[in-house]
């Protein structure tokens, strides 16, 4: 098969110039593609069988009763401490007279940068964890072997917000599967499982501390390498 496909291929002017040997090593990466294409293909039909039929299918849970209630308070409370910091740079900030040697309060444009980039660090910090709060997933659910639903924690660490997607359409750049640890997602360095859903910037988290219904499951249906992507 692959001496008849090499013999069409000669006759294009295109590749007529190449030697057999690179022909012959191009054509094999190709056909290993399309075979591992046709492969995973297979191996998705397979996984999304066991959700026909089946209105709802929880994938994943992070089963904790602690959510995120603390995170308004740890915002509020830092944010308090950079105001406070920025408020008596502010008033306190001195500075040494060369010619007098005495101690003069600081020009005004010099406490103002200070006290913006105070106040601008706890604005920083404060939106970066509510930011991951809501990007922490609380379910994955499958709604009838087609829609993916995500519920997240809402910043307020009250309730969960839903998203739906089309289950072709997420993807991860991760492995879930390591076959460390009890259930076999243990991975050393790094708690977290990202995937990616259409029309977001920044990836959904899942605690790999979390209850997930098959591992290997997921590596089928949502892996996706760099070169595949």
């Amino acid at each position: 098969m692959l001496s008849s496909i090499l013999a069409k291929f000669n006759t294009s002017p295109r590749v007529a110039f190449l030697p057999k040997q690179a022909l012959r090593q191009l054509l094999g990466r190709r056909l290993k593609h399309t075979g591992s294409i046709q492969m995973d293909i297979v191996q998705k039909r397979k996984a999304l069988q066991q959700f026909h039929g089946k209105p709802e299918v929880t994938i994943f849970d992070r089963q904790t009763k602690q959510t995120y209630k603390w995170g308004m308070w740890v915002v509020a409370g830092q944010m308090l401490m950079w105001i406070n910091f920025a408020d008596f740079y502010w008033r306190y900030s001195m500075d040494k007279d060369e010619t007098t040697g005495e101690l003069t309060l600081s020009a005004p444009w010099k406490r103002a940068c200070i006290s913006a980039v105070a106040i601008l660090a706890g604005v920083s910090i404060g939106g970066g964890i509510l930011h991951y709060i809501s990007r922490s997933i609380a379910r994955v659910k499958v709604l009838d072997g087609q829609t993916v639903r995500i519920e997240t924690y809402r910043i307020t660490g009250y309730g969960v917000k839903a998203r739906e997607y089309p289950i072709t359409s997420l993807y991860s750049r991760d492995l879930l599967f390591t076959g460390q640890g009890a259930n076999g997602v243990t991975k050393p360095g790094s708690p977290q499982y990202s995937i990616h859903a259409p029309g977001n910037s920044y990836a959904f988290i899942m605690n790999r501390a979390g209850w997930f219904k098959n591992p290997k499951m997921f590596d089928v249906l949502f892996h996706r390498s760099a070169q595949k992507a």
